[in-house]
């Protein structure tokens, strides 16, 4: 009934519940387990499941953390399973946290779509839920929402159902350990988006079986999550230093003689700075694949936008209050900021097949 789909569990040194989860797994119908050694150091549980028939024990030579196992093991699907007849890859944890009722939802989800990835989440207000994991997950979940524009209710989730046409994109991903999760909810929710299974939240002694680092591994993840906003930043200031250089060259070199001078150094600075502000928007920040033509008309509309909606506020604002027009333009300026990056983000330089 459920060898429709390949079961996938990295594992380091896992605990002795390891074997009867397999069993388990075995019992309900599951025939096809992949299981990844990460570089354990106990090998006596390996060598006793990987004697069962229904389990595949892959080995790494030594740990290279669970991304690297993660990408191992669908290396192997890919290879060694026909997609006419398994829809995709389930993985689970080898700590218990995922119980085998839950990855049967997860199987009959997965046999029933092959265009999205099926998320086991968690409620992570319950009470037996460890503080670094509940804070952890609203902190990820929350840069999801606001860095990325997607809503995932658990970023932290290690049971995915993962559909064949998902497989290949899943490989390219870059990253060895606990980011390359997150990076492939990013990816895979740019393409296709998620759809949510609610889970049993299930902890053992506090999750102190995890390997998860929470300051090296955090950094990654968070790194990640951030990465598109720092260049976004960075592409910004850069521009608004070339708007300055192009300025002085006009006022020093190009129309010094001219009575008119500022105001046509302004335009041609403003011009040079802005061609330069959505090149490097388009191709380093969003990495956008749209037409020049349809994601550089956009770009313009914006700016144009921009510049109404920013001299209306601040005079709105000077209008209604005694306060000084250039802070007034700095806090107004700074917010627009922020509303920019998730206009070119989720609209100008949005991907075409996420359009």
């Amino acid at each position: 009934m459920n060898n429709n789909c390949v079961i996938l569990i990295p594992a380091l040194d896992p605990p002795e519940i390891f074997l009867s989860y397999i069993d388990e797994l075995i019992q309900v119908g599951f025939k096809d387990i992949l299981v990844v050694d990460d570089g354990s150091h106990q090998k006596k549980i390996f060598e006793k499941i990987g004697s069962l028939p229904q389990v595949t024990v892959l080995t790494h030579p030594e740990n290279y953390g669970k991304g690297r196992a993660l990408r191992t093991g669908l290396a192997y699907y890919k290879d060694h399973y026909s997609y006419d007849e398994y829809c995709g890859v389930i993985t689970a944890d080898s700590d218990g946290q995922h119980l085998v009722d839950d990855v049967l939802k997860i199987s009959k989800s997965l046999a029933k779509r092959e265009d999205k990835m099926i998320l086991g989440v968690r409620d992570f207000d319950k009470s037996n839920v460890p503080s670094k994991s509940r804070i952890g997950n609203k902190l990820t979940s929350l840069g999801f929402r606001v860095l990325i524009g997607l809503s995932v209710s658990d970023t932290q989730t290690g049971l995915r159902g993962i559909p064949n046409p998902l497989i290949d994109l899943s490989l390219s991903i870059p990253g060895d350990r606990f980011q390359y999760e997150t990076a492939v909810l990013i990816e895979t929710g740019k393409v296709s988006g998620f759809e949510e299974i609610k889970i049993q939240t299930v902890y053992y002694d506090e999750n102190k079986g995890t390997h998860f680092n929470p300051v090296k591994d955090s950094i990654q993840i968070f790194n990640l999550l951030l990465g598109t906003f720092f260049r976004y930043i960075f592409v910004s200031l850069s521009s608004f230093v070339v708007d300055i250089l192009v300025f002085a060259l006009g006022t020093k070199l190009l129309f010094p003689a001219l009575s008119v001078r500022i105001p046509l150094s302004t335009a041609f600075a403003r011009i040079i700075s802005g061609a330069y502000n959505y090149a490097m928007n388009r191709k380093i920040v969003f990495k956008s694949d749209r037409s020049v033509v349809s994601s550089g008309f956009s770009y313009l509309m914006l700016c144009i936008i921009q510049c109404a909606v920013s001299a209306g506020l601040v005079t709105a604002i000077c209008y209604l209050l005694p306060l000084d027009e250039v802070p007034v333009k700095a806090v107004v300026d700074t917010c627009l900021f922020f509303v920019n990056y998730k206009i070119q983000k989720n609209y100008i330089f949005k991907n075409k097949e996420t359009l």
